[in-house]
């Protein structure tokens, strides 16, 4: 069990002694563990971020990202450690990408643009109460986030958004099992 995972059942156990109450343990630690995950790759990237002088551009991806996964969907890690870690990574990659938008990111953004109308949403049955008859509109509102930043041409938001495009095609799913099941 990872620092995450024990925090988040340490908590949990304190809640439900302190508090009978409360939510189930089950719910409690799911609760706290996508919080403390949350918080501390908000943490890594921001600190990493401030080092880099990349701050607003780390604060932009870490909400755009988030506003797109939301809406989107995507796969999902077996652990919290490693949800943590590529959270991180995504966000850091974004927040420094550099490139002519011109060019490269226009055919990038045009890119997760089509993998978001092809595959969003994805993957969010299990962890989302949303009636499957709205998914259209899902599928409708990444698509306009994504087709923001042919205004915006942010480089920054053209790697997150196609990061988080590739999450959801069922390619990128199979490899992630893929390479899990060899490590786990």
């Amino acid at each position: 069990m990872n620092f995450i995972d024990r925090s988040a059942l340490s908590l949990t156990h304190s809640i439900r002694k302190h508090n009978s109450d409360a939510a189930s343990e089950t719910v409690l630690f799911y609760a706290l563990s996508l919080l403390i995950n949350s918080a501390v790759s908000v943490l890594i990237v921001m600190t990493i971020s401030t080092i880099t002088g990349k701050i607003a551009d780390a604060l932009l991806v870490i909400l755009a990202y988030t506003i797109l996964r939301i809406v989107s969907g995507g796969l999902h890690l077996r652990t919290s450690l490693a949800c943590c870690l590529t959270s991180a990574t995504i966000f850091l990659t974004a927040a420094h990408a550099a490139y002519e938008f011109a060019v490269i990111g226009v055919l990038l953004n045009t890119v997760a643009f089509i993998l978001v109308l092809i595959y969003a949403p994805s993957d969010i049955k299990s962890v989302s109460r949303i009636d499957p008859k709205y998914y259209p509109m899902l599928k409708c509102v990444s698509a306009l986030i994504v087709a923001s930043n042919f205004y915006f041409q942010l480089p920054v938001l053209t790697t997150a958004f196609l990061i988080q495009a590739l999450l959801t095609t069922p390619f990128m799913k199979k490899a992630v099992d893929y390479i899990e099941g060899r490590l786990y």
